[in-house]
Order: C-alpha cells, then sequence, then structure tokens
C-alpha cells in the first residue's frame, strides 16, 4: 500500500510540474499577443489622433479653404472611428478581470446577468440607467442597451452598398464602471425606491451533479437583503424534425449494479493500466507477444551475424584457429632455456651487490683521512706567550 501511494504521489509532482510548465509556457504566449496587439491599436490611435489635430489646424488656419479628409474610401465618415479602435483591443490579466469583477463578487461567482438594470459611473453617460444586454466574463464587460454608443466607420470592403458608411452601435463598458439597480422597499417609510447597490455577493452554491452547472443566489451584505434573478427572454428557438427530443437526453440508460461490472472488462483493464512495467501479473496473450518480440531481436542478431565483411571473416577465422590449438604448452627445451636465462641473472644479481659493497667502502675511506701520530697529545707543548 505504501508502495501504491508513493507512486500516486510521484504521478501527482510529475502532473503539477508539467502543469506549471505549460501555463508558464501558454502566459508567455498571451504576453505576447498582448503586447501585439496593444501595439496595433496604439499605432491606430497614433494615426487617428495626429489626422483629427491636422485637421484642426487647417480648419483654423484655412477656414473654408481647408482640405477634407472624408473622401474616397473615408467619404461620409467625418467624426466616427475606426472599427479597429475596439475590435484590436487586447486581452486582459486574471489579475485585471478580478479587479474588474471585484464588487459583483468576482468573475467566477459573477452576480450580474443579462436583464439586469445598471447604472453608468464613469463616462459621457454618467448616471444614466439601463439594461445588460450581454457579457463578455473574458474581458470584464458589458454592452448596456442604448449606452456608450458611438459612430463607427465600417471598411468598403466589408460593407454591403445598403450599408451606410457610419453605424451607431454600443461599445462595451467594463464592469467595474457600473453598478447594479434595484429597487428595495425602506423598511421605515414602506417606500419602494431604486437603489445603487456598491457591492454584492454570492450565496448558497449549489452545483448540479449531473451537468456541472453551478447555481447560487446573491445578497447585498450588510443588509443580507436577496436580490432576485432576472428573468430570462423566452427563445424563439424553433423545432425541426430532425432535433433532439430533452427527455431523450435526459433519459437514464444506464443503471450501475452489484450483478455485472459497471463498465466493460476491456475498459477496466485499460484503466487499471494493462502494460505497466509496474504489473506483476499479466494476460498469457501479452507474455506470448513478448516472448514473441524478443524471439525476433534473437533472430535479427543471428542474422545481422551472418552478414560479414571478409576482413570481419579472416579474424572471425584467426580466432576459431587459435581455439583450436587451445592454450600453448612449454617443451623441455624451452623450460632449459627459461633456467638459463634464470641463473644468468642472479649471477648478475650477486656481482652487481659485491660490487656495490667494495664501492661504498672505498668511498668511506676517502671521506675520513689518517691522522699524524703524536698530534693533539698532552705532550705537545703550548706555543709561547707573546
Amino acid at each position: 500500500m505504501q508502495k501504491i501511494l508513493r507512486r500516486v504521489a510521484t504521478a501527482e509532482r510529475v502532473v503539477a510540474k508539467r502543469k506549471k510548465k505549460d501555463t508558464k509556457i501558454k502566459d508567455k504566449k498571451n504576453q505576447s499577443r498582448q503586447r501585439e496587439r496593444r501595439m496595433q491599436q496604439l499605432s491606430v490611435l497614433t494615426a487617428a489622433s495626429r489626422q483629427s489635430k491636422q485637421a484642426t489646424k487647417d480648419a483654423w488656419e484655412l477656414g473654408p479653404l481647408a482640405p477634407r479628409y472624408d473622401v474616397g474610401r473615408d467619404a461620409g465618415t467625418r467624426g466616427s472611428i475606426q472599427e479597429q479602435r475596439f475590435t484590436t483591443y487586447p486581452d486582459i490579466s486574471k489579475t485585471q478581470l478580478e479587479a474588474r469583477c471585484a464588487w459583483a463578487g468576482g468573475s467566477d461567482l459573477l452576480c450580474l446577468a443579462v436583464n439586469d438594470r445598471v447604472v453608468v459611473m464613469e463616462g459621457p453617460d454618467k448616471g444614466r440607467i439601463g439594461k445588460v444586454t450581454q457579457i463578455l466574463l473574458d474581458k470584464g464587460e458589458v454592452y448596456v442597451e442604448g449606452l456608450n454608443k458611438s459612430n463607427i466607420s465600417i471598411d468598403v470592403d466589408i460593407r454591403r452598398d445598403d450599408i451606410p458608411p457610419v453605424l451607431s452601435a454600443e461599445l462595451p463598458i467594463a464592469i467595474s464602471r457600473v453598478r447594479l439597480v434595484h429597487p428595495i422597499k425602506d423598511p421605515e417609510t414602506g417606500e419602494t425606491k431604486d437603489v445603487i447597490i456598491n457591492r454584492i455577493e454570492p450565496r448558497n452554491q449549489i452545483q448540479d451533479r449531473y451537468t456541472g452547472k453551478r447555481r447560487w443566489s446573491r445578497v447585498v451584505p450588510g443588509l443580507n437583503a436577496g436580490i432576485p434573478w432576472p428573468e430570462k427572454d423566452d427563445d424563439d428557438t424553433k423545432e425541426k424534425k430532425a432535433d433532439t427530443l430533452r427527455i431523450d437526453v435526459e433519459e437514464k440508460t444506464f443503471v450501475p449494479t452489484l450483478l455485472r461490472p459497471p463498465m466493460p472488462e476491456s475498459l477496466i483493464d485499460e484503466l487499471r493500466g494493462k502494460y505497466s512495467r509496474f504489473r506483476t501479473r499479466h494476460d498469457p496473450e501479452y507474455v506470448a507477444r513478448l516472448e514473441a518480440e524478443e524471439q525476433a531481436k534473437q533472430d535479427r542478431k543471428k542474422l545481422m551475424d551472418t552478414m560479414r565483411t571478409p576482413l570481419q571473416e579472416f579474424h572471425r577465422a584467426e580466432r576459431e584457429k587459435k581455439k583450436k590449438k587451445g592454450k600453448p604448452r612449454l617443451t623441455i627445451e624451452m623450460l632449459e632455456k627459461i633456467g638459463e636465462v634464470m641463473a644468468r641473472n642472479m649471477e648478475r644479481q650477486r656481482n652487481g651487490g659485491a660490487l656495490l659493497e667494495e664501492s661504498s667502502e672505498a668511498a668511506e675511506n676517502r671521506a675520513v683521512p689518517d691522522a699524524p701520530i703524536g698530534a693533539g697529545s698532552e705532550d705537545t707543548p703550548p706555543p709561547p706567550s707573546s
């Protein structure tokens, strides 16, 4: 059991490491993509700002003689913005997304839905109330009906003849720039008024085990007042003969019991790791297949041994001759010769030792000279004093 737990822990670490590496690579790619989009949008804004400044300068200095810039492909687009100004907007990071959705419960459990009434807190439409028509969760933005509209010029290459060059369209608004508006009854006066809700939190989260969908309620913190979800619009989708009925989709076609396995045995073998090197028991077919693969490797090795070059054949024949001869044996003549060599070496060693002793004695005699007789004796008189 401990071995299994260690293997599971090792596998989890490997998966976490691989996931971290993949996330890092993905983040680098996203950063480079965002940088490109940001530079593209910046170039479009710079060109539009330069053109607007030049047009203003020409109109001030030249008056009626000022050149017109809304001609040719840009005919009739004066005072509008290009489509690239908002279509090339770069993606935002997870931190920026959470900051935008902080007041509404976060991006995972966003307490904002389509058909909610919101008020714009910033911009030219500040203080105006509208209905949410679309939510962009990946960018933390919403479309509000009738608010934040602008004139957008459509490129000639993508518009039809019956479409005007400029369209008035709604642009997305960041969720941080809007607040929820809901009628709440005043407990003191009993009047029901629209109240701007600056903060809302998710509560009572429930996840469906079959569909995986999550549901939660939204509550105003402090007041503990629940805010009901808005009613959804009726679906106008028409049914067709080829459509699958909902009753057929939700029908349970499999009920697990203890009388048979919950899944086919082949699938159980795949989940169990049938060919894992950690298994101690294998099916006979798998063992036979491995034995056949090993025999095929040996046969191939033998076949490659038969395919030799002439030099390899010569070396092989020489080795076979040496094997046939066996180990060499010493004859009597060889032994006598070896004895003579050994005796000669022993005699040389003895002679060398005697010569070494004689040379050492001679060196000692040369180093210590013989002293004269009577020198340094007590009978020798001392030298006369002056």
